[in-house]
C-alpha cells in the first residue's frame, strides 16, 4: 500500500502576493477586508526591499523555489515557516520562532490523523491516534533558521487606530533531519494505538506522511484565505491552544494578498 521507507523534506505555505514601492504604505483590499490594514513598515524597507518580496508571496502559496534561489539553498532541503503577531518588533520576532514548533506539530498531527482515518478505517482506533497525536511533541533538530522578515501594521476602524508588528521565521531543513523529526513524532504517536495490528499499519505509513509533508503544490491567494479562515474557525471552535498563532495566520494571509 505504502512504498518504501525513503523520505525528504518538507514544505508547508500560505499566503501572498505583491510588490510595493519602499516610499509609501500600502492598502490591500484584495481578499475580505476586515479594517484598513496598512502596512507602514518592513525589514530592510531602507534597502529598498518591497514590504511583500517575492520570495515570501510564493512561500506562502506553497513554493519554496524563488525563497531557495533567494537565499542559496540547495534542493535536497525542505523549507518551512512560521509567523506570529505582537505588539512590538522584538515580540514579534520571538513569538514567530516560538510558534514554529507549535506550527509543525499541527501539520504533523493533521497528516498522521489522516492517515489513520484512511489506513485504519475505524472510528475509536482513529480517535485515538489523534489523541496520542495532540500529545506527541515535535523534535526540531537540524531545523535552521534562515531568516526572519516583519511587517508594522496599522488598522483603523471606527475612528481608532492600532498597531501591531507580524513577522515570518524561515527554516531550512535537511532530508534526513526532516525525515527524523517525523520518526520521533510517530514513536511518540504509535504507542497510543490500542491494537498491535493498527499500530503496524500506521508505521508503514511513514512514506505516505513524508510524501504528504514535502511535495509543493502552489495554490491561490483565494484557496489560501480560505484555508487559515478554516483553519482558525476550527481552532476557535475547539477551544485549540493554537487559536493565537492561527489568528495571525490568517490577518497575515488577508495582508499580503
Amino acid at each position: 500500500m505504502r512504498k518504501g521507507f525513503l523520505l525528504g523534506l518538507v514544505f508547508v505555505s500560505v499566503f501572498i502576493t505583491g510588490c510595493v514601492s519602499s516610499k509609501k504604505a500600502e492598502v490591500f483590499t484584495d481578499v475580505v477586508p476586515a479594517a484598513n490594514s496598512v502596512i507602514t513598515d518592513w525589514s530592510n524597507k531602507n534597502l529598498d526591499v518591497p514590504s511583500k518580496p517575492e520570495w515570501l508571496k510564493k512561500l506562502v502559496l506553497g513554493n519554496s523555489d524563488v525563497f531557495k534561489t533567494e537565499f542559496s539553498i540547495g534542493s535536497d532541503y525542505v523549507v518551512k515557516y512560521s509567523v506570529a503577531s505582537a505588539k512590538t518588533r522584538d515580540a514579534s520576532l520571538a513569538a514567530s520562532r516560538v510558534n514554529y514548533n507549535a506550527i509543525r506539530a499541527e501539520e504533523i498531527r493533521t497528516k498522521v490523523v489522516s492517515e489513520a482515518a484512511a489506513t485504519l478505517n475505524d472510528e475509536g482506533l482513529t480517535e485515538a491516534t489523534s489523541n496520542a497525536a495532540t500529545l506527541a511533541k515535535v523534535d526540531v533538530s537540524g531545523h535552521e533558521l534562515v531568516t526572519q522578515f516583519w511587517q508594522k501594521i496599522e488598522t483603523t476602524e471606527d475612528d481608532s487606530k492600532t498597531e501591531e508588528y507580524i513577522c515570518y521565521s524561515v527554516y531550512k531543513i535537511s532530508k534526513k533531519d526532516w525525515l527524523n523529526t517525523l520518526q520521533a513524532f510517530m514513536k511518540s504517536v504509535i504507542p497510543g494505538i490500542p491494537d498491535s495490528k493498527a499500530q503496524v499499519k500506521m508505521a508503514q505509513t511513514i512514506q505516505s506522511l513524508y510524501d504528504d509533508t514535502t511535495k509543493e503544490v502552489e495554490s491561490t491567494p483565494e484557496a489560501v484565505v480560505q484555508q487559515t479562515e478554516a483553519q482558525l474557525k476550527s481552532a476557535q471552535e475547539s477551544g485549540s491552544d493554537s487559536v493565537d498563532w492561527m489568528k495571525a495566520l490568517d490577518m497575515a494571509a488577508k495582508l499580503i494578498f
